[in-house]
């Protein structure tokens, strides 16, 4: 696992979304994969393609996600086959 956690907008996205609650679930969910001791690129690359289908998020969403920090540790996580 990465030795760096990233940073994730979670309260930019809550609130570019608030009264969508299957919405705000998604992004905890994606928080909270990012934060666990064993997160995984195919898990977090599921969260991303489920939130960029919503147009309020999905230039938030995109911008984070590639970002070349972002990507580094998703290189990292599937270097290191989680």
């Amino acid at each position: 696992m990465p030795d760096e956690r990233i940073d994730f907008p979670a309260d930019k996205l809550n609130a570019a979304i608030p009264d969508d609650p299957e919405a705000r679930a998604r992004i905890e969910a994606l928080k909270r994969e990012l934060a666990s001791d064993r997160p995984t690129a195919a898990n977090i690359h599921t969260h991303v393609a489920e939130l960029r289908k919503h147009a309020s998020l999905r230039d938030l969403v995109t911008a984070w996600f590639e970002n070349p920090r972002t990507q580094a540790f998703i290189e990292e996580l599937t270097a290191a086959g989680l």
